[in-house]
């Protein structure tokens, strides 16, 4: 085992193009990172530095103590794990996870114990005589994640490999490779867009945006405390309530915030976590508002004057829970952060031709008495939870 570092590493492509801008990202030893961001973020290009299979332009990567630029793969002793299964179709189970043993001339018996053990670990024992195609999806991810395992390499390397599954079968896997990583110690990098699986599986979540490192925490604080604007939008399922407002006064003092149509009052422990914002009265800025710490007027207990009626116009019945649509006045913040966490360039351009219509929120609520569609409801806003942002800049104002 041993730890990975990023040191100020670029990759540059012969036509110009930057996909890594200094990056500088330790992984611990033992420990488990994710790498996450939208297409073409420059997550991929990392691990593939990391493996030898990408040369890189300027910085230096460290594998342990070694500095490993002019290693070849085989000399790095990592192990990557791909989206593809890539088992060889007319070998056995055990053959395909012990073949690098074999390549690498190790003894049959040390191979057969080996493979073995990785065969106990995932549950594969009674699969390894057979071949791939008899095999589920799951199974031959497992395969493949043993033939990683039995080499005891100082480091995971896993690019999306959960992504050609259905989608029960990810969450269960997900979880397996959790157990996996934890029992088994080694330290992991691991590369996926789908930021539900980066917050379920990781020690530390490292977001990248256009091949820059936007923040690396855990999964909990990169929730709560984002950095940037485009943290904030990117991580979260349903993603972060996010609009234009104002800051200023009320008669009296306080300070208060109006998005669209709803003028918020603003107490001091609103402000605790956002000290900067008190630099941006009269000013324009960005409120971010995570779905579930909106309230039920007719549930909890809503001051007057933070009481805000809205009309459902979508309402999702998810059992648990339940996800209220509704529109606002307030226009959305069309910037390139918000460019970059939406990650679908047709859904963000119908968002510029419609910002002066306003934007739709989610909020979720429990599930008693869920209105329908077209019903209107009170709300509020737990002010205490909200997220400030430089119109601009998209800094936390922190």
């Amino acid at each position: 085992m041993a730890k990975v570092q990023f040191d100020g590493i670029w990759k540059r492509f012969p036509d110009g193009t930057e996909a890594v801008k200094d990056l500088n990202l330790e992984i611990e030893d033992g420990e488990f990172v994710i790498l996450v961001g939208p297409s073409g973020c420059g997550k991929s290009t990392a691990l593939r530095m990391v493996a030898g299979l990408e040369d890189i332009s300027e910085g230096k990567m460290v594998i342990g103590d070694q500095v490993v630029n002019s290693l070849t793969p085989k000399e790095r002793d990592i192990a990557m794990v791909f989206q593809s299964y890539a088992l060889y179709p007319h070998m056995t189970v055990g053959e395909n996870m012990g073949f690098a043993l074999k390549l690498a001339k190790v003894s049959k018996e040390d191979i057969d114990k080996r493979v073995q053990e990785a065969a106990d670990i995932l549950g594969l024992t009674e699969f390894l005589h057979r071949k791939p195609k008899a095999l589920s999806g799951g199974q031959r991810q497992r395969v493949a994640m043993g033939r990683a395992i039995v080499r005891s390499p100082r480091a995971f390397l896993m690019d999306e490999p959960l992504s050609n599954l259905d989608a029960k079968l990810r969450v269960q896997m997900r979880a397996e490779i959790a157990q996996l990583q934890s029992r088994l110690g080694v330290t992991t990098l691991y590369v996926t867009h789908d930021q539900v699986e980066a917050m379920t599986m990781g020690d530390r979540v490292a977001v990248l945006r256009g091949g820059e490192l936007m923040q690396a925490a855990n999964p909990q604080e990169l929730y709560d405390h984002p950095n940037n604007l485009f943290v904030a939008g990117f991580i979260g399922s349903p993603s972060m309530n996010i609009a234009e407002a104002h800051l200023d006064k009320t008669a009296d003092g306080q300070p208060q915030v109006t998005v669209g149509d709803f003028t918020i009052p603003l107490p001091d422990e609103a402000l605790e976590n956002y000290p900067d914002v008190r630099d941006y009265y009269g000013q324009r800025i960005a409120v971010g508002m995570r779905p579930e710490h909106f309230v039920r007027a007719d549930q909890e207990e809503v001051p007057e004057g933070q009481r805000f009626r809205v009309e459902a116009s979508i309402v999702e019945l998810l059992g648990s829970e339940i996800l209220v649509h509704f529109h606002t006045s307030a226009r959305p913040v069309i910037s390139e952060d918000m460019k970059s966490a939406i990650d679908d360039e047709d859904a963000f351009a119908e968002l510029e031709r419609s910002a002066d219509k306003g934007s739709n929120f989610t909020a979720r609520f429990d599930p008693t008495n869920a209105p329908k569609a077209g019903d209107a409801i009170e709300i509020g806003f737990q002010t205490k939870r909200m997220h400030f942002f430089d119109y601009d800049s998209g800094r936390a104002l922190r």
